[in-house]
């Protein structure tokens, strides 16, 4: 191995074999650390020879510390983050749609002077569209986890938005080739809001399912975003970083 700023392969595999040497003559009892190795580290000739090696060879394992990796690192928490959020929000719309309150029926003074009974179609197409636009952020966010059981879990949604495809289509909700949804006003107003309430407000409904399987994400988005954090803590200029001191070794002998 060439020469690493004035350090040859020789002086760096006796720095390392003195980290072994417990029978050395030279040995005086800290661990397995003999005196030359001491003496290295106390006048910053064993920390010099690390920078320097470091310098020229970054860490290549799993845990790399190189900007790539660092970049791909930032970008899974990002969207962790992301899914995450997008997740808690289906999960607060489909509450929403559950509300007493929003399907409860108002007295509608008619043209002709008569009253009757109606649904607010503008309260309700307010939380369905809220649902459908958080719906979308939710697939596109999941769709580019690196976590595998957000994936399948993204997947059992789409699988179900697809199967309920011909029930959300009376309502004017379609699903298009990205399995995406879009809603149009004027169908849904004068949809019967009887089968707008079966499909997001009662217990079995595609949207209260839709709202499970959101939280089963968040919980795998909030797993995965922790892990994410333990990761790269320490860099190479200097800070700690998950590496193998037997691995590092390895590669001077």
């Amino acid at each position: 191995m060439a020469a690493i700023s004035g350090y040859n392969s020789s002086s760096i595999s006796a720095l390392f074999a003195g980290l072994n040497s417990g029978n050395s003559s030279s040995s005086f009892g800290i661990g397995s650390i003999d005196l030359s190795t001491y003496n290295s580290i106390r006048t910053g000739t064993y920390k010099q020879l690390l920078k320097s090696y470091y310098a020229k060879h970054p860490v290549k394992d799993s845990s790399k510390t190189d900007s790539g990796s660092t970049t791909t690192i930032s970008s899974q928490k990002i969207n962790a983050a992301k899914t995450k959020d997008a997740a808690s929000a289906v999960v607060d719309d489909a509450q929403d749609l559950k509300s007493v309150s929003l399907w409860n029926k108002k007295s509608v003074k008619n043209e002709d002077g008569t009253t009757s009974d109606k649904y607010d179609t503008d309260a309700i197409y307010k939380a369905v569209s809220s649902f459908v636009k958080d719906y979308n952020s939710l697939i596109e966010a999941a769709g580019d986890s690196e976590d595998n059981s957000v994936l399948r879990t993204a997947s059992n949604v789409v699988n179900n938005t697809k199967q309920n495809s011909a029930l959300l289509k009376k309502l004017g909700i379609t699903v298009d080739s990205k399995n995406k949804l879009s809603i149009d006003e004027t169908t849904f107003k004068n949809a019967d809001m009887a089968v707008a309430k079966s499909v997001f407000a009662s217990t079995a409904s595609y949207g209260q399912s839709v709202a499970s399987s959101a939280s089963l994400i968040y919980s795998s988005s909030a797993a995965h975003l922790s892990k994410l954090q333990t990761q790269n803590l320490y860099n190479s200029s200097g800070s700690y970083n998950y590496y193998s001191a037997g691995s590092l070794y390895n590669q001077f002998t």
